[in-house]
């Protein structure tokens, strides 16, 4: 960690609503992702192509938890666990690891958050994230690419207020550029969009769901880990991960 300012990185997401570690994880391990990945969203398209769930021709796609894309450095790094549990405490647990690929075709989507008010009566309460994301692309995201656009800052207002600072163009959208080895981890309250991807092969982003122990939800579409794998985690790699479903069979 002693390229990382954690205390900077953690001020930099509460404050801006995300922040970038370069060239953080292991390029040859992400180059093993998306040569794995490949089939993965052949099938998924040739089932799903006309059914996107992210926008047109823009699919989130369940990644399966074993190697290539189960890997140390993704799952079991200092610095991301550090800036992590800063903000949302030790006892955080992951319950989502997935993929989010606009292809040529992709349109801007509207400009959202990824969460909900945790008291709809009380939209405007500003609180602390009970849940945070970690990206990281398996390709460089260029401005061909369809990057993923973020208003910084924006998790401290009003929704309905940033909403109208963005589309009258007082907050500005920044798009966010990333080559591979770059990690991101954001607050998903924070406004954001995903733009057009140009280009004839998709941008392939990964996706993990840190979130504080007392915050739960029903997600139907995540794979289980095998006993086999589970057994030579860390123990903070089974704290992290105690939600999944243990398959015995693997």
């Amino acid at each position: 960690m002693a390229n990382v300012d954690i205390q900077h990185c953690i001020q930099k997401v509460r404050h801006d609503g995300f922040c970038i570690l370069r060239g953080h994880f292991p390029v040859d391990a992400i180059e093993a992702c998306r040569a794995a990945f490949e089939p993965i969203a052949k099938a998924y398209l040739a089932e799903f192509v006309d059914k996107p769930n992210r926008g047109p021709n823009r699919h989130f796609i369940p990644l399966p938890f074993h190697p290539p894309f189960y890997h140390p450095a993704f799952f079991d790094d200092d610095c991301v666990y550090a800036i992590v549990s800063g903000i949302l405490g030790e006892q955080m647990v992951i319950d989502q690891y997935a993929t989010d690929t606009p292809f040529r075709g992709s349109t801007h989507q509207d400009v959202h958050a990824d969460l909900q008010p945790l008291f709809p009566e009380l939209p405007d309460l500003i609180l602390p994230p009970e849940l945070l994301v970690l990206n990281w692309p398996f390709v460089d995201v260029t401005p061909e690419r369809g990057p993923f656009q973020i208003a910084a800052g924006t998790h401290h207002m009003p929704r309905a207020q940033a909403l109208a600072g963005i589309e009258s163009g007082e907050i500005p959208l920044e798009s966010l550029l990333m080559d591979l080895g770059d990690a991101m981890i954001r607050d998903p309250r924070c406004l954001h969009r995903g733009t057009p991807n140009m280009t004839d092969s998709g941008r392939t982003v990964a996706v993990v769901s840190f979130m504080r122990p007392w915050f739960c939800r029903r997600l139907s579409d995540v794979h289980p880990i095998g006993r086999s794998l589970w057994e030579t985690l860390s123990e903070r790699e089974q704290q992290l991960l105690q939600r999944l479903t243990i398959d015995e069979s693997q």
